[in-house]
């Protein structure tokens, strides 16, 4: 039980407890993304995994660190956080250098999501990338710079204000090929200003790693450019690249092995429900049983955590009324064992993706031990009416991607639910 919680007696919500509107947008901004720009300041926890990262970029430079994570654990939230944490970090010390009351729109700190080149480019161009701006300064001087090079008249007026040049019109002069080569310039230039930069890769299907390999030997390029750019630690930097990858690809990629390595893992159920305490104050209108039950089931998967708190809001409101606080009983009601059951099997496809037999049974033993507690090996194979070599082999596929814990006791070996270190 946790113990920076208040028990709550009452049979209704106390009246200065969050508004449930106000938890159901809380609980409905599954991605990172769709959150308010300072949530990380408000209720993101801190594992120990990403301030050992911070760490490491406070003295590295040009440095190459993967993040490494299961799908849903937390690695773009993380990133999101790093990135808001340094720009507040920057934007106070501008004000007190400059005595100013406006921010720096120049931050030493970038993030992204990986996007082959084409679309990033677009996103460079249109202004939809949080560095266009930096982006389209670096790539206008380029630009005239190639236009002068060919000899082509440039109008006095673009001279002395490049921000009014059209690139479309500059492009066409230049030709495709010139036109992409500065273009791939003004990215490592731009780059070359950060100290920090951060990116996000997409989710990978782990039947096909074409589409991972294509993307790493992009990076790489990126990287392998960035660190022989000349720097003076002033205006150009060897900047240190964090690079976020599903956990279930990492390893099959020469790349991976010039990064130092950071495992992000699950958060702790305490961790869960200190996230919305930092958010709401209050547990209510949950109990404090409630939201660590809710924190339980997640397994560690913050989005679903959100999932079921938004489940467990519709089964409360939706009952027959007067009603009390949501309890534990409300909270076994919305989120079923058949609804743990179809997560968890979804959660197990990345790790089992041709064995749907094998899946389910390792569904029920992982229910098992969440509802009965730590089970000795032979156990286990009995009460699931399973032969002891097929659980030890299932269980030791799920010890490898931390499902589960073995010690051995004695002549037996007793298994538990992995629990996360602190």
């Amino acid at each position: 039980m946790c113990s920076f919680l208040t028990q709550t007696t009452s049979n209704e919500p106390r009246s200065d407890a969050a508004p449930i509107s106000e938890i159901r947008s809380w609980a409905s901004q599954l991605a990172s993304e769709n959150r308010e720009p300072t949530w990380f300041a408000y209720y993101y926890i801190w594992p120990s995994a990403i301030r050992q990262l911070l760490y490491q970029l406070e003295h590295m430079k040009g440095g190459l660190i993967a993040l490494v994570g299961f799908q849903g654990v937390g690695k773009t939230s993380a990133l999101h956080a790093i990135h808001g944490m340094k720009i507040i970090q920057e934007s106070t010390e501008y004000r007190k250098k400059y005595k100013s009351e406006k921010p720096s729109n120049l931050y030493s700190t970038t993030r992204f999501k990986w996007r082959r080149e084409p679309a990033l480019y677009e996103t460079l161009l249109n202004g939809t990338h949080e560095d266009s701006t930096t982006y389209l300064v670096a790539y206008r001087a380029i630009l005239i710079l190639a236009l002068r090079s060919l000899s082509t008249p440039i109008p006095e007026e673009i001279l002395d204000n490049p921000d009014i040049m059209n690139i479309s019109w500059a492009e066409r002069r230049l030709g495709k090929n010139t036109a992409k080569q500065a273009r791939t310039k003004a990215l490592v230039e731009m780059l070359n200003q950060k100290k920090t930069i951060l990116i996000d890769t997409p989710d990978y299907s782990r039947t096909d790693k074409r589409m991972i390999a294509k993307d790493l030997d992009e990076i790489y390029w990126l990287w392998n450019l960035l660190a022989h750019m000349p720097a003076d630690n002033k205006i150009h930097f060897n900047p240190n690249i964090v690079i976020a990858v599903q956990k279930e690809m990492f390893g099959d990629h020469y790349f991976f092995d010039k990064m130092t390595k950071i495992e992000l893992e699950p958060l702790k159920p305490e961790q869960m429900v200190e996230a919305y305490m930092k958010r709401f104050k209050k547990p209510d209108p949950f109990t404090e049983d409630a939201l660590l039950t809710l924190a339980r089931m997640s397994r560690g998967i913050f989005r679903r955590y959100l999932r079921y708190i938004m489940s467990t809001l519709d089964q409360w409101e939706y009952s027959p009324k007067p009603h009390g606080p949501i309890n534990v009983e409300i909270v076994n009601k919305a989120v079923t064992p058949d609804r743990l059951a179809q997560d968890m099997e979804y959660e197990l496809q990345e790790l089992l993706p041709r064995q749907s037999d094998l899946r389910l049974q390792a569904v029920r033993l992982l229910m098992h031990l969440s509802e009965s507690g730590s089970k000795k090996q032979i156990e286990l194979a009995e009460e699931l009416n399973m032969q002891p070599y097929a659980v030890s082999r299932l269980l030791e596929k799920l010890e490898l991607h931390r499902y589960v814990t073995r010690k051995r006791v004695a002549t037996d070996k007793v298994v538990s639910i992995h629990e996360t270190p602190g």
